[in-house]
């Protein structure tokens, strides 16, 4: 269900689907079960899927296809969900889609936030968890500066050994090679 979502949501964007025609293009490709589900939900709750956005559409369908024992299987992956040695944006992506998979998994954005911090690197978490960041927006943004400054530290470190390494090499060469250019006879 989920891949059908994404085909969708990229869909709207290929199209530029008006927010208030979403409900409607995505109804219209449904099919088999799923499109009996749709014509149950209409007629038993008065729906009306010109007013509907797309966000509610989504939540409902995503309550009908995902299992309660589906959702709490989800929820509790997410909070042993752990960065790793992933980088940030690898871990992120794997996080917004357990996220995105179930509404409800987290309430709000500090909620995000929290769940998202819990799982980062203990020398990542420390830098982004002290200050007390309010949004999910603001530890993701402050945990990739924290990402790119400590491969830009790792760069420098490396480029300073290689530099003390040259330093120590003699000028004329590596010792033990004969600085002679002519050629051995046998």
């Amino acid at each position: 269900m989920e891949a059908w979502l994404s085909a969708m949501e990229a869909l709207f964007e290929d199209i530029y689907t008006l927010e208030k025609d979403k409900v409607r293009l995505a109804a219209h490709c449904l099919e088999g079960p799923a499109r009996s589900w749709w014509t149950r939900v209409k007629s038993g709750r008065s729906l009306d899927p010109a007013t509907m956005t797309w966000e509610a559409f989504r939540e409902i369908l995503l309550m009908e296809y995902f299992s309660e024992s589906d959702k709490r299987k989800i929820k509790e992956d997410i909070r042993k969900l752990r960065q790793g040695s992933r980088t940030v944006r690898e871990y992120e992506r794997e996080f917004s889609h357990m996220v995105n998979c179930v509404p409800g998994l987290v309430h709000g954005d500090r909620d995000r936030a929290e769940v998202f911090e819990h799982g980062l690197r203990p020398e990542i978490f420390k830098t982004v968890h002290a200050p007390r960041l309010k949004t999910y927006e603001e530890v993701l943004d402050r945990v990739l500066w924290i990402e790119r400054g400590n491969a830009i530290a790792r760069e420098e470190r490396e480029r300073d050994k290689d530099r003390e390494k040259s330093k120590k090499q003699p000028a004329g060469g590596s010792a033990g090679q004969s600085s002679s250019k002519r050629p051995i006879r046998a």
